[in-house]
């Protein structure tokens, strides 16, 4: 009886002990554009032009980790936004080479080369408890700064910055899991993330300047296509 009654205590001790440990999730950000991303791009507006893409190390593997009393919760920010982004200028030019490097060295010839770097990110997540609900609350800003560079020319023809900012808050009746908290710091970086690249493409489809110089790659590709007719 002894014995039995020493193993029961043992798994109560292993049980609350488990209980007690942290967890750590790591919730899975959306790939895709929302309406919201769209609706800041204000229009599409598609172009025959090459650009070649280079994103900085620091934008594109930005990840996000916050310690908080419900455990321990990781986001892959850079994977979600270089997809997004990719995809958002897909909407806008025919051609995309993704480089490693900030020079291309392809064969190919391009128009433009497309530089994106993070300036600033600040994410605050939090959880409180009302009388018989729980709040999961999150802060997001993105401060990105990107720039086209013609290649002929080797100036820099435009340049774009934003500071796209969430706040969100996601509510549970009773007791609330870290997958549902997990959940809703997500959908508030995800907006974070697609209120930065609307307002980047938005920026884009605005500048004067740029749109005099896609009229001039677009006529060139004009002239190559006509000359290998």
């Amino acid at each position: 009886m002894r014995n039995i009654l020493l193993v029961a205590f043992v798994m109560v001790l292993a049980t609350l002990g488990t209980m007690g440990c942290a967890v750590s999730v790591k919730p899975v950000l959306n790939s895709s554009l929302s309406m919201d991303a769209f609706e800041k791009m204000g229009k599409v507006d598609f172009h025959d032009v090459k650009l070649a893409l280079y994103l900085d190390p620091k934008i594109k593997e930005l990840r996000v980790d916050q310690d908080i009393k419900m455990g321990k919760f990781s986001f892959d920010v850079g994977k979600a936004f270089s997809a997004k982004l990719i995809k958002a200028l897909a909407y806008n030019f025919r051609t995309i080479y993704f480089i490693e490097k900030p020079d291309y060295t392809g064969t190919d010839s391009i128009d433009a080369l497309m530089y994106v770097n993070l300036q600033d990110v600040d994410v605050n997540l939090s959880t409180k408890s009302g009388f018989s609900t729980v709040y999961a609350e999150a802060y997001v800003r993105l401060s990105i700064r990107a720039e086209i560079k013609d290649v002929d020319e080797k100036k820099t023809v435009w340049v774009g910055t934003t500071q796209a900012k969430e706040t969100a808050s996601h509510q549970e009746m009773g007791q609330m899991y870290y997958q549902e908290a997990g959940r809703g710091y997500a959908m508030a970086i995800d907006s974070a993330i697609d209120k930065a690249i609307g307002d980047l493409i938005s920026n884009m489809s605005k500048s004067q300047n740029l749109s005099v110089y896609i009229d001039k790659w677009e006529q060139k590709r004009k002239g190559v296509s006509h000359a290998s007719q």
